[in-house]
This record gives structure tokens, C-alpha cells and sequence, in this order.
């Protein structure tokens, strides 16, 4: 073996460890994945009449920037929310079309709606520091602009954090144009996988980072982090890893659902999954770490997650090509190897997809290869831009809030 076969091996290897490591994950995602579908506001039995008397105020945060299109189903479905008792801050940031406006309306129909205007707001997470700081709830949940909350989201959120006794929740982020076009069901791989994770880190009482939207905090975990950090592009993964190293409890559940918008278009597709993986290199980077326990190594592995994709495929396509083209290569085993390793991810993948309750998700299966093959090569573009120090960029994904179910 020559040393670029030796280069090729250790590149594959390096993401098999991560393949080892998602599989038991995965496993019981699929096994567990109706189990946190728990419907609380149907719930009257004994069991739950004490989770029930749990009524805490929840402030809710909507962080917008040119939302026209969809800040009115947004604020619409917060109020016809079963859970009542809330405060809801709208604070619009350096808006340039009627966002703002729109908000205001509901602001005058409601008393509980407190909307804000900042013509000099420059981040998200400026934002949901800035109503922090008003807000008097004991849970504070964060909603992005385009997220439609069905009638219970709130109402299990709440009583589903009592009920698991942890102190941060993530609620089941869906699509509500997932059927759009084929960018959209590139998207809802995404969604597949990324419950059956959490369901399988709730299961396996491993670190349940929070994501994007429909997140749920006790109030003294964001007190004590010391709020959102504007610093970084994935501000929500970076106060993950704050949670995880100061001991807070989080969890999963699907029955605290949301339906939001997903790019449908290559360019606004890969304008997101840019600002979401290089956010992910970014917080590995420059983030402070802990390394003390099994659980720092856990959320550790969360942040490679796109670092190893890349490196897998890169050490994919090198010694595949290697063995093809070099004349000096007597051996196809690397070859071989290589296939082998990125068929367990495809596996992996396939293992979900298929065999998950809901059998209508096996159209997605052919999908599976361009999935995989895109997101590998925009982390590493993004690996390369962090790397490199080339400027960051927020990107606003436009809305048009179509449907399509």
C-alpha cells in the first residue's frame, strides 16, 4: 500500500467512526418512533392530572426580517393556541418591507402580542437577547418567523418538559411544503433522519441539541448561559453546547410539532445549508469546549457531524478515483473498502426511511445518494471558507408561503 492509498483509508476511516457512532442512535430512533408522540391536551387520566396543573407563563420570541409573506400565519397560530397562558414578543429587525406593519395589527386585537421595531437589529440572536430581557415567563419558547404552530404545540411543550423533567425541550420541526419539488423532499430526508436522531438521543439519555425553531427553555438555564451568543451563524447550536457543558437536562418531542417553510430552489437551498454547516465548523472552531465527561464527547460528535460527512466523502471520491486512474495501483481493495463504508451510510439511511412507521416515506428512498452527495459537498466548500477565515454571511432565505399540504 502506497501512501496515497494510506492518505485514502484514513480519511474513510475517520468517518466510519462516525457511521459506528450514529448507528445505535439511529437504531432506536426507529424503534422508539411513535413513543414520544405523546398528545397531552387528550390526556385527562390520573397520570397526567399533575403535569396538568402545571400552568407557568410562557414568553415566546419571534426573531423577523422581511417575513411579509408569512408573519401572519405565524402570530395567527400562536393565538389559537390551547395553552393560553403566554406573552408573545415580536421584534422585527431591519425590515424593509411591511413586516412590521403586519405584526402591529395584531398587536392592537391582542394584549398579550408585544411586537418591536429595530431598524439597526443585525442578528437573531441580538433579537432573542433583546426580548429576554423584557420577557417575565418562566419557560421562554422561541418560534422562527415562518413557523405555523398546530393547536397543542404549545400545550405539550409544556407539559412535556414537566412531564421528562429536563430543562430545555426541542419540539418536531416539519415542513408544510414538503411535496413542492425535489428540493423540498431533499428537505424532508433531513426532517426523517434528524427526528429519528433525537428520538434516539432522548431514548439513549444522550445530549438533545436545540435547533432552528420551536425550542422551549426553563428560564434560569438562559439567566445562567448568559443568553445567545451574535457571534456565531448557528446561534442555537452554540447555546446547545453551553446547555450540554452546564449540566442542563434536554429532550425530545414529536408531539410538540410545528410546520415551517423550506427553500425550494437550489439557490436558496444552498444559500441555507451553507449558513447552517460552515455554523457548524464555526462553533467546533471557535467555540469554548469541555472534555471532562462521556457527555462533553457526545456533543462533541454532534458538532463533527458534517466535518466527518465531508472528510467520509472526500476519502471516498480520492481512493475510488485513485484506484481508476493510477496505473500503479495492483489492488482494488481500498476500492471495495471505500464502497463498503459509504453503503453503511446509505443503509443507514435507507434503514430509517423504510422502516419507520409511516411506509409513504420510501419515495424518498431514491433521493438518498443526491442528499448524501450535495450536503457533503457544501461542508466541504464550508470547511474550506471557515478554514480560509473568509468573511460570514447570514443568508435570509426567501418565503412564499405556498403549501402544499
Amino acid at each position: 500500500m502506497d501512501i496515497l492509498q494510506a492518505i485514502g483509508l484514513a480519511l474513510v476511516a475517520i468517518g466510519l467512526v462516525y457511521v459506528i457512532y450514529q448507528f445505535p442512535i439511529l437504531f432506536y430512533g426507529y424503534k422508539e418512533f411513535t413513543k414520544y408522540d405523546i398528545d397531552f391536551s387528550s390526556l385527562d387520566g390520573v397520570q397526567f392530572s399533575g403535569f396538568k396543573m402545571y400552568k407557568p407563563l410562557v414568553s415566546i420570541i419571534v426573531p423577523a426580517k422581511n417575513e411579509e409573506t408569512v408573519i401572519s400565519r405565524t402570530i395567527e397560530s400562536i393565538l389559537n393556541q390551547s395553552y393560553t397562558n403566554f406573552e408573545l414578543f415580536v421584534v422585527v429587525d431591519n425590515s424593509s418591507d411591511n413586516t412590521y406593519k403586519i405584526a402591529r395589527e395584531f398587536e392592537y386585537k391582542d394584549s398579550r402580542v408585544k411586537v418591536f421595531n429595530r431598524p439597526d437589529g443585525k442578528s437573531k440572536a441580538s433579537a432573542l437577547n433583546f426580548c429576554f430581557e423584557k420577557s417575565r415567563g418562566e419557560v421562554i419558547a422561541t418560534y422562527d418567523a415562518d413557523t405555523m404552530l398546530l393547536r397543542n404545540t404549545l400545550e405539550n411543550a409544556v407539559y412535556g418538559m414537566n412531564y421528562f423533567n429536563v430543562d430545555v425541550l426541542q419540539g418536531y420541526n416539519s415542513y408544510i411544503n414538503r411535496e413542492e419539488n425535489i428540493f423540498t423532499r431533499l428537505a424532508v430526508i433531513d426532517e426523517i433522519l434528524v427526528k429519528a436522531t433525537l428520538i434516539g438521543r432522548t431514548h439513549l439519555n444522550l445530549f438533545v441539541p436545540v435547533a432552528g425553531s420551536n425550542q422551549y427553555f426553563k428560564r434560569h438555564v438562559i439567566k445562567n448561559i448568559g443568553g445567545w451568543d451574535d457571534k456565531f451563524l448557528t446561534e442555537d447550536l452554540e447555546s446547545s453546547l453551553r446547555i450540554s457543558n452546564s449540566r442542563y437536562r434536554s429532550a425530545y418531542l414529536s408531539s410538540a410539532k410545528v410546520l415551517q417553510e423550506t427553500p425550494a430552489s437550489y439557490s436558496e437551498y444552498f444559500k441555507q445549508r451553507t449558513r447552517w454547516l460552515r455554523g457548524y465548523h464555526q462553533v467546533f472552531i471557535h467555540s469554548k469546549k469541555k472534555l471532562s465527561r462521556f457527555a462533553d464527547l457526545d456533543a462533541l460528535m454532534i458538532l463533527l457531524a458534517p466535518t466527518f460527512s465531508g472528510i467520509l466523502f472526500f476519502g471516498w471520491m480520492y481512493i475510488s478515483l485513485l484506484n481508476f486512474y493510477n496505473p500503479f495501483v495492483h489492488s482494488m481493495r481500498t476500492y471495495f473498502i471505500s464502497l463498503i463504508v459509504i453503503s453503511l451510510i446509505i443503509y443507514a439511511a435507507a434503514f430509517i426511511l423504510v422502516l419507520i412507521k409511516k411506509k409513504q416515506n420510501a419515495i424518498y428512498l431514491p433521493l438518498i445518494y443526491v442528499y448524501l452527495t450535495i450536503n457533503s459537498l457544501i461542508s466541504i466548500y464550508t470547511m474550506f471558507l471557515e478554514i480560509t477565515g473568509a468573511k460570514r454571511v447570514w443568508h435570509k432565505v426567501k418565503k412564499t408561503g405556498k403549501t402544499t399540504i
